[in-house]
């Protein structure tokens, strides 16, 4: 059988170009270890609850969670570090007569069953403090709390105009207060 020499020129070429590309190469030994490359990724970063809840009004604004009509009732903040970016945030909602609770953390925001009564108070972000302009304010106060305790960050719960902030550790748990509008210390 005889095959046109256009024909092998295609094969040819094709050959020359997987070549080139790797298709046909010889292939390269698997790395020692057993084949497991590890990956090692740095930590996400934190988001600030201002940060976080800019992205939660334009998630609301293309769709993605419907929170009009309404009230944020209580603020919680995990693993919290003295700048104020906290690995994850969680929103008590109220809408009507039912709670609704929002988490945000590296994977975005999103709606969560949770059972938890919310306070009666409504938190109005523009009237208090931020979460990371009160750290910032009372670094003082908190840092040496983290530091006997040899913790690198605090939960934080913001509710009824108050801010608790709990440092803990495997050396204990000391828990600060603070007005949520002027940052002072409640003793």
């Amino acid at each position: 059988m005889r095959v046109p020499g256009g024909v092998l020129a295609l094969l040819a070429a094709a050959c020359i170009l997987c070549t080139a590309c790797g298709c046909l190469g010889a292939s390269s030994p698997p790395p020692p270890g057993g084949g497991i490359t590890s990956i090692d990724l740095p930590e996400p970063e934190g988001y600030t609850l201002t940060e976080a809840l800019a992205e939660l009004d334009m998630l609301s604004v293309e769709g993605g969670l419907n929170i009009t009509g309404t009230s944020m009732r209580q603020v919680l903040g995990n693993r919290v570090t003295l700048d104020g970016r906290a690995a994850a945030w969680a929103i008590g909602l109220e809408d009507g007569e039912e709670a609704r609770w929002l988490t945000s953390g590296v994977t975005g925001w999103r709606e969560t069953s949770l059972r938890a009564p919310l306070p009666d108070e409504e938190v109005n972000m523009t009237g208090i403090l931020s979460p990371e302009d009160l750290l910032a304010a009372q670094e003082e106060a908190i840092r040496p709390a983290m530091v006997r305790l040899d913790a690198s960050t605090v939960d934080l719960v913001l509710a009824e105009g108050i801010y608790t902030i709990t440092i803990r550790s495997d050396a204990g748990v000391e828990v600060l207060t603070f007005r949520a509008d002027n940052g002072e210390a409640i003793v």
